[in-house]
């Protein structure tokens, strides 16, 4: 199995990338510096950050003068302040390193005492405030509405923050020569002054602070992150390398900062340029680098930790992976006969010719993840043993190639796979319905309505790669290791393109005025992309959660998506309300047939009344 998390191993050859980051990350002369490592989820970013820690301590073995710290920011989603939970772990990680001068670790020392003040102010601004409000005005409002206990408790709680208060402001936070207003910006100052202070010493020349998991935070939490890094930590000596993906920083920020009226200026990328000053974004891998990806996997799986090392060598070393095919099968046979052992050959073999023969189809459909390909390999190997435990390896067993080529459809279209089901448990002699649809497909006939969905370049790929022939194999038992994948389940949005993306963020902040423009953007993407949008949206309008004027214009401007959507309608879980008449109306008049099912199907389940049905009829209005 292939764990989804973080590699030491550079299985996506991005050394490279780690080299010239480290690099850079190190030189004197770029301090302070912030990095942003951009990639989609799943793109590989861990194992970058863990390939950029790996080279640093290289370099830095011996020397003792370059602190390499590891902060996962998701960690700090359950605190309060994020910012004030971010530095402390910081402080922390830099006080306790092994390599720390004693002068340094001294400084860090008491900027962790005043940040134990700042989390005694938050605490007194969301406890004390009432408190102290109320003895302060006389008012027991406040405090009765925020406190409860005995007395003597309540007491003793006004007492503890009016002193914490005290103690805040004679120790750090009171600026006499400033203004309110001023006094906290100065205090930001002070503070960064302070940890300057405190790394300066000799025995220390980098502090590099690798962040992960910033893109899974909510987006105050990213915010606070960001704050934090730029506000109070960015001095000297420092250099901050963030792994994110972009989308979601810039999401963060528009739900934090919504776009200003009439203001041309972009402010989430305005914003992400103030912060990161050097962006470097990990290239999308092409189908090719997936193929080669899968089959390395595979290879990974049949190796040991140093014999895999040293296949991944003599890949390096013959540049296999510099051309522009991908590498031969019979290549990596040939190398890997070397790394595994005699009695792993024949299941290895067998394995690395199943995926072989599938590896172009799901390449494509997998956009490039890394995370993707590992999962679905897991996916295989997992109902390969489950096959082997139900119905044996011998020829009553299942054919291996089958379940792998049934899994690739169940990752193209997850509708397909279920149709596929039904059609099967009519087999006799063959399965009718899927003759019936490669007929069509080979005719020619792209306008049969029934078969609209298999007639799309994948899903033709698919069909015609092997092994071929399945209306003549009864899928029963290979569905029945398959069968928690036979309900519908949500798309996992990570597998979209960014271009898919956006449309989705376009559709959930559509208003009727800009609806149009979104239908447009939506035509404008490739058929694997309307899929995986349509298969976000489908079962959203089953709940009830997409408005019918966003259906309408999805039903009107995609025919070929009308029975799905007509489908997940005869679910919806609400009364038609009058305001959505006219669009249904509407709908009609593009498809009559449908909608008058549909309709059929809502009276007798209550979901439209009598008067709102004669009026969606009613023509010429």
């Amino acid at each position: 199995m292939w764990l989804d998390n973080a590699s030491e191993v550079d299985i996506l050859f991005y050394e490279p990338y780690a080299n010239v980051i480290a690099d850079i990350s190190k030189n004197p002369n770029y301090k302070p510096l912030t990095i942003g490592v951009f990639g989609v989820w799943g793109a590989g970013k861990s194992t970058l950050l863990k390939l950029i820690e790996q080279k640093i301590d290289e370099d830095s073995e011996g020397k003792g003068k370059t602190l390499c710290i590891n902060i996962n920011a998701w960690t700090f989603e359950g605190y309060e302040d994020a910012k004030i939970a971010l530095m402390e772990a910081l402080l922390r990680e830099i006080k306790e390193h092994k390599d720390i001068p004693s002068r340094v670790k001294n400084g860090v020392s008491k900027l962790l005492k005043k940040l134990d003040f700042f989390k005694l102010a938050t605490k007194a601004v969301s406890v004390g405030a009432p408190m102290i409000a109320s003895v302060a005005t006389g008012n027991p409002i406040p405090l009765l509405l925020s406190v409860s206990g005995k007395a003597e408790d309540v007491g003793n709680g006004i007492k503890s923050v009016a002193d914490a208060m005290q103690s805040i402001r004679d120790d750090y936070l009171k600026d006499e020569e400033s203004d309110d207003a001023n006094s906290i910006v100065n205090n930001v100052r002070k503070f960064r002054k302070e940890f300057k202070e405190a790394l300066r010493d000799d025995g220390v020349e980098n502090v590099i602070v690798l962040i992960d998991d910033l893109d899974r935070c909510q987006p105050d939490r990213i915010i606070e992150t960001l704050e934090a890094i730029k506000l109070f930590l960015s001095v000297e000596k420092m250099t901050f390398i963030i792994a994110a993906d972009e989308n979601v920083i810039q999401y963060a920020i528009r739900k934090k900062y919504p776009p200003i009226e009439n203001y041309s200026v972009n402010l989430d990328k305005e914003y992400i340029e103030k912060i990161i000053q050097l962006p470097i974004y990990i290239p999308e891998l092409s189908s090719k680098d997936i193929e080669n990806y899968l089959m390395l996997l595979v290879v990974q799986e049949y190796c040991g930790k140093d014999p895999f090392n040293e296949f991944l060598n003599r890949i390096k070393e013959e540049k296999l992976l510099m051309s522009n095919d991908v590498i031969d099968v019979q290549k990596i046979k040939e190398i890997v006969t070397d790394y595994i052992i005699d009695s792993d050959k024949r299941e290895f073999e067998e394995t690395v010719d199943i995926i072989a023969g599938i590896k172009r189809i799901i390449a494509g459909n997998l956009k490039g993840n890394p995370r993707q390909a590992k999962r679905f390999l897991n996916t295989y190997i997992t109902k390969k043993k489950l096959a082997e435990l139900y119905f044996g390896t011998d020829e009553g067993g299942l054919d291996t190639r089958v379940l792998a080529k049934l899994l690739v459809l169940q990752k193209l279209d997850g509708d397909l796979f279920i149709q596929l089901n039904e059609w099967n448990k009519k087999f006799t002699t063959e399965n009718e319905d899927f003759k019936a649809m490669l007929e069509s497909i080979e005719s020619g006939d792209s306008e049969n309505e029934k078969y609209k969905a298999w007639n799309v370049p994948t899903i033709i790929n698919w069909v015609k790669s092997e092994p071929k022939d399945l209306e003549k194999i009864r899928l029963d038992r290979y569905f029945y290791l398959t069968r928690e994948s036979l309900k519908k389940a949500d798309v996992d949005v990570s597998t979209l393109s960014s271009a898919a993306k956006d449309v989705l963020e376009q559709i959930g902040r559509a208003t009727r005025g800009l609806i149009d423009q979104i239908m447009k953007n939506m035509a404008d993407l490739n058929a694997v992309d309307q899929s995986g949008v349509f298969g976000v949206i489908i079962p959203k309008i089953s709940k009830g959660e997409i408005p019918f004027y966003v259906i309408r214009s999805l039903f009107v401007s995609f025919e070929a998506f009308r029975d799905k959507i007509c489908n997940s309608l005869e679910l919806y879980p609400k009364k038609i309300a009058v305001g959505d008449i006219s669009a249904i109306k509407e709908m009609r008049s593009k498809d009559q047939k449908r909608i008058d099912n549909l309709l059929a199907i809502w009276e007798k389940s209550e979901i439209v009344d009598k008067k709102s049905m004669e009026t969606i009829k009613e023509k010429g209005k």
